[in-house]
């Protein structure tokens, strides 16, 4: 069992009520809020605002360990053209409540998207809206949209169906393996040591990454686990059932998550509209990359054209 000592150092803050979020959080230089989820867990998100709004919005879902923040980065590129962009913690990161360590249930997953985009729905009844996923965010969009008839489309960045081979046959894997088998929830994989260097190309982000306090520095095999069951059976539950408009974007050098699995996943969705960009030269990390700006141009001349 893992020790609330060994959580803490790798853990950002926990967050027991919004007032913790807002304390933890303060100055929030972002528009922002807060949601509560169908179990009555309390979500933060922020807002970016389009200043000539063009109908459309992008609820952006965060990848491993990280919170709403740095998604910025997103709102930057696609405010321009009209676009307002939300980002939402999910529960258990950043300024959200939650016990950190743990995704909650794949049903309170569902639940806390379900209550961005009603909550998004409500405020702006005519927009179109669309669902961002970055890695272990598609994972969250995906769950969700083979249940809704509510969105205009999903964009998926580096789709975390499963991981990338490389990441079993290694000699830091197999020195884990004990955690997988006997130590589920301490937190022994490192998010911000080789595996970060190796999966963005922005020495600067990688920086700011590892010192960021609301970020987790490492996860537990549980928390993987939790991720995966989201999408678990994807090639009969989710691939046949999703019909909206699909932008899927991965970089060529990725060596986090299967591209395999990616391309199985273009040849069995249903969508009649769909569109798979790979981008020779990145790795994991597509938001932060050199060819982040023509990635988000990409993104944002899809959404647009929808």
């Amino acid at each position: 069992m893992a020790s609330s000592a060994d959580i803490a150092a790798q853990m950002p803050p926990q967050v027991r009520s919004t007032a913790d979020g807002y304390r933890l959080g303060d100055p929030i230089a972002d528009q922002h809020g807060t949601l509560t989820s169908a179990d009555g867990t309390c979500l933060f998100y922020r807002y970016w605002p389009a200043e000539v709004w063009s109908g459309r919005v992008v609820i952006v879902l965060h990848g491993i360990g990280y919170h709403s923040g740095p998604y910025k980065v997103i709102a930057d590129a696609l405010n321009p053209r009209g676009i307002a962009v939300y980002g939402l913690d999910a529960r258990g990161h950043g300024l959200s409540c939650g016990p950190r360590g743990h995704t909650g249930s794949a049903s309170a997953v569902a639940q806390d998207v379900s209550a961005i985009v009603d909550f998004v729905i409500q405020q702006q009844p005519h927009a179109k809206v669309f669902l961002l996923g970055d890695s272990m965010g598609c994972n969250y969009a995906l769950d969700y949209a083979k249940d809704s008839a509510q969105l205009a489309g999903l964009l998926l960045l580096a789709p975390a169906f499963y991981v990338d081979s490389s990441q079993l046959l290694n000699l830091e894997s197999a020195l884990l393996l004990p955690y997988f088998l006997l130590g589920h929830r301490k937190p022994v994989i490192d998010l911000v040591g080789k595996r970060l260097d190796e999966s963005s190309r922005d020495r600067q982000w990688i920086a700011t990454r590892r010192a960021d306090p609301l970020a987790y520095k490492k996860a537990n095999f549980g928390y993987l686990l939790d991720i995966q069951r989201l999408i678990f059976g994807w090639k009969r539950k989710i691939a046949p059932q999703v019909r909206v408009p699909i932008l899927m974007i991965k970089g060529g050098k990725d060596r986090v998550v299967s591209h395999r699995d990616c391309e199985t996943f273009q040849r069995l969705s249903v969508s009649p509209d769909k569109r798979f960009e790979v981008y020779p030269e990145v790795p994991h990390t597509t938001l932060w990359d050199p060819q982040t700006p023509e990635i988000l141009g990409t993104a944002g001349k899809w959404i647009v054209e929808h």
